[in-house]
């Protein structure tokens, strides 16, 4: 999945881009997503759970950098450093949501034999006699043709039945599907905001272009596509640009070696699903505040130094995690992941946006995820899955730790004697045709 996004995510972000219709991809792209997330747990088979990550990775790779995306250009240039104030409400609801589904799973049981005719459970028998009564009363009123409407209800009522009973035997990880599809409807009912929001700049653009069309009859330089180029070039020429992508290619690599086997070494000390949920809880609780700072925190340190504080932060994640005996240790490395996660991608995400050449900041942003969820969380995935086949995972960890160390200290005297960056002051890239007007 996070090589998928690598290779995906720029491209969604120049679809996005050159569409100039971001709130159209977020759609489409959201609802694929969904719906095939949704048909992932209805099969065992290994091809088929292969070909349905890679599909679902293929989709829901541009959704959170889009939202980003759309969300910064909505703030004006004043309000954009307070990015992480909105991005907050996100951290809080993935922890609240990780921990109930935690909990959940933690207590569901293997559903017990028990014969397919047998009768529905209490609770069950309840909302489907409930269901039935409203639409007797309902069809009573409105039905033109009784023998139509008593046709309809009992295969209504057939209908609830069967989804109410395969809802009540869903056990185990399929808890966290059943609880993504329903969570998914009212964050799509948010999502046409936006498109109604786009439609009226949309409206308000058009009025501005028959004024200027008025008093002049300059046609405008080129096309979305040659400026997206032209950004692109621009892009690889960008020192700080470079810099920053590379920083968070590190921090992406460290986050898929700790993301992937934390929850690994919490078991090896006894952890379970509830212990798990709590730690997911704790990471999005300690985030919040750090989301709501962090806007202050980058314009006083730079995108730079927050960056290298992160991979910092990560190095103690790794000695907590490989000294852990119990999994309530493991509470203060989460409490580090929300604060650390909140730091990063609040400060990648309005640095990358405030440099992005004109029309291109979804194109950057996806491009950020795609170098630390994509290209960093795969190689990490990888070279964490090495070593802990070899030496297991505390050793792995302390391994982690010991070149982070090195990377922080090499990065630390390269930003050290490096002058003209504008990490503290980020500024937008632009093209060469603006360049010279």
């Amino acid at each position: 999945k996070p090589l998928t996004t690598f290779f995906v995510a720029p491209l969604w972000g120049i679809i996005s881009d050159y569409t100039e219709n971001p709130s159209l991809i977020l759609q489409l792209t959201f609802i694929m997503s969904m719906g095939l997330q949704l048909l992932l747990p209805l099969k065992d088979n290994v091809n088929y759970l292969v070909t349905m990550v890679f599909l679902t990775a293929l989709f829901n790779a541009p959704v959170k950098s889009l939202i980003d995306s759309m969300v910064m250009d909505k703030l004006d240039e004043n309000s954009r450093g307070q990015y992480g104030k909105l991005r907050l409400y996100g951290q809080l609801g993935f922890g609240i949501g990780s921990s109930i589904v935690g909990t959940l799973i933690g207590r569901s049981t293997a559903p017990t034999a028990q014969s397919p005719l047998a009768s529905p459970s209490p609770a069950a028998e309840k909302i489907i006699m409930g269901a039935m009564e409203v639409g007797i009363e309902a069809s009573a009123a409105a039905a033109a043709s009784e023998e139509i409407t008593k046709t309809a209800i009992e295969t209504l009522s057939e209908l609830v039945s069967s989804s109410i009973e395969k809802l009540s035997r869903v056990t185990g990880y399929k808890l966290a599907f059943v609880a993504y599809g329903f969570l998914s409807i009212p964050a799509f009912i948010c999502m046409k905001t936006f498109r109604r929001l786009d439609a009226n700049e949309s409206v308000q653009i058009q009025k501005k272009k028959k004024k200027v069309a008025k008093k002049a009859t300059v046609v405008p330089k080129g096309s979305s596509g040659a400026r997206i180029r032209q950004g692109i070039a621009m892009l690889l020429h960008s020192s700080d640009a470079m810099v920053f992508f590379f920083l968070v290619f590190l921090v992406g690599t460290t986050s898929g070696i700790i993301e992937n086997f934390a929850y690994v070494r919490i078991r090896e000390v006894g952890g379970t699903g509830k212990e798990m949920g709590i730690c997911r809880l704790t990471s999005s609780m300690a985030g919040a505040p750090m989301f709501w700072f962090s806007g202050p925190l980058t314009e006083k340190l730079g995108a730079d130094r927050v960056l290298v504080l992160s991979l910092v932060s990560y190095i103690l994640r790794f000695l907590i995690y490989a000294l852990l005996r119990n999994p309530y240790q493991a509470l203060p490395a989460e409490a580090l992941r929300g604060v650390t996660f909140a730091a990063f991608w609040s400060t990648g995400t309005v640095f990358a946006h405030k440099i992005s050449p004109p029309g291109m900041s979804a194109t950057m942003l996806l491009f950020m995820n795609a170098m630390y969820g994509g290209l960093g969380q795969s190689v990490g995935a990888i070279l964490g899955g090495k070593l802990q086949s070899r030496v297991g995972t505390k050793m792995t960890f302390l391994c982690a730790a010991f070149v982070d160390f090195i990377f922080v200290c090499f990065i630390t005297a390269y930003l050290s004697v490096r002058k003209e960056s504008s990490f503290r002051n980020p500024k937008q890239i632009t093209l060469p045709n603006e360049k010279s007007e």
